[in-house]
């Protein structure tokens, strides 16, 4: 065989262009990727020190070998031979995430249902307040309501007990499910749906509950699976809210988020290694909902008209 016909063949302008484009990307992805895991590995790391190793310098991002303790996790989950406050504060942080990210999903369904397939006066007007809403920064809504609140607890006389109880996590839960992104995803995507399909089940006789349930819902599965991660990571990285909700209460009323705020402040490297313990310890639920919607995760994103 001559020499031209192994040759290799010449890259045209566009391939160069293309293969160039990746290679920066490639890079950029590298170094944001660094930039966001480093933190998580070094906290890690650091949660398995001993006190002593946690003084050592230089410093070290991984315990050395025989070195490594799970002091610091026991010392947050149970204290003197009885659970500590954190296994109380991940029950309340799990309880009210799931009920944020049910009453949001079912919400989201109802209201981009009746948006995109319903015919009644002003719906044009309530998308583009819908729209406008979600132009505004959410913290500016934070003092009205927090005075909205103490003005019916002080007028109800409600403090401590069950009642206490309930009536604060009402308050954390609700601003979760009037968050306008995740609505508008799932606009979006009913929007994508061929409106023939709808139509045919009209004709057919079915009824608009019908349509819902069996026809859009069942569509919609990667979009509800996009909102539930992010609703849940949404109410359970909440911590301004809740933060103002459950100032004064019972210490064994704090979220996750609040709780750990407590291990912040001091107390020497022991409280390091107890502080990053708890934030490792309460990504597992996080972590968890990611790998059971990642698979739809692009599904869910692409169906709804974000590009990736």
């Amino acid at each position: 065989m001559s020499k031209e016909g192994v040759k290799k063949r010449r890259l045209t302008k566009s391939e160069r262009s293309a293969r160039k484009d990746k290679i920066i990307s490639f890079i950029v992805l590298f170094v944001v990727s660094v930039f966001f895991v480093f933190p998580l590995i070094y906290m890690l790391g650091t949660s398995f020190k001993t006190d002593i190793e946690l003084q050592t310098h230089p410093e070290k991002i991984f315990p050395s070998p025989g070195e490594w303790t799970l002091d610091h996790y026991s010392t947050f989950i149970i204290n003197n031979g009885k659970p500590d406050k954190l296994p109380f504060w991940m029950i309340n942080s799990l309880w009210s995430s799931f009920l944020t990210v049910l009453l949001t999903v079912i919400c989201d369904l109802l209201v981009a249902f009746a948006i995109v397939f319903l015919k009644f006066k002003g719906k044009n007007v309530i998308t583009k307040f819908l729209l406008l809403w979600m132009s505004i920064p959410g913290i500016i809504g934070t003092a009205p309501s927090f005075a909205m609140y103490a003005q019916i607890k002080l007028a109800l006389d409600i403090s401590g007990g069950v009642g206490g109880y309930i009536y604060s996590y009402f308050w954390i839960v609700m601003p979760g499910i009037s968050g306008i992104f995740n609505m508008l995803l799932m606009r979006n995507f009913f929007a994508s749906i061929p409106k023939d399909i709808v139509d045919s089940a009209k004709s057919d006789g079915a009824k608009t509950m019908t349509i819902f349930w069996r026809i859009v819902v069942p569509l919609a599965k990667s979009t509800i699976l996009l909102i539930v991660l992010f609703a849940f990571v949404g109410a359970w990285n909440n911590l301004i809210w809740p933060q103002l909700i459950l100032s004064g209460e019972d210490e064994f009323w704090k979220t996750v988020t609040v709780g750990l705020t407590g291990y912040t402040h001091g107390g020497g490297w022991g409280q390091l290694g107890i502080s990053t313990a708890v934030s490792a310890f309460t990504m597992i639920p996080a972590i968890i909902i990611f790998l059971f919607t990642q698979n739809k995760m692009i599904d869910g994103l692409a169906s709804t008209g974000i590009k990736m």
